[in-house]
C-alpha cells in the first residue's frame, strides 16, 4: 500500500492489479513508476470520491527493481502482487 509520495516498495514482483481508493477532488493524480524510473500506471480523478485501478491478468507486469509511488494527491494505492 502506498499512502503518499515518495513510498517505495524495495522487493521485486509481478503486479497483478493497482486500485486507487479514497477521498479525492477532481484532478487529483497518482502514479506508480518502477524503481528506475518506467512508467507503471497512472490516474486522475473527475469526482470527489475515487475508486480507479487496473486488472494486469494473470501474468501481471514484472517490477525487478521494486515500484516507487511518484504522486499521490490524495487517497492510498493498493498494489496487488502475484505469489512466487
Amino acid at each position: 500500500m502506498f499512502s503518499a509520495t515518495g513510498d517505495v516498495f524495495a522487493g521485486r514482483g509481478q503486479i497483478l492489479a493497482i486500485v486507487w481508493e479514497g477521498v479525492t477532488v477532481s484532478g487529483d493524480r497518482a502514479e506508480l513508476r518502477a524503481v528506475g524510473g518506467r512508467l507503471i500506471w497512472s490516474g486522475r480523478t473527475d469526482t470527489t470520491q475515487t475508486y480507479l485501478g487496473i486488472n494486469l491478468g494473470p501474468t501481471g507486469m514484472a517490477a525487478p527493481e521494486g515500484i516507487v509511488c511518484a504522486v499521490l494527491s490524495a487517497g492510498r494505492v493498493l498494489v496487488y502482487l502475484k505469489e512466487e
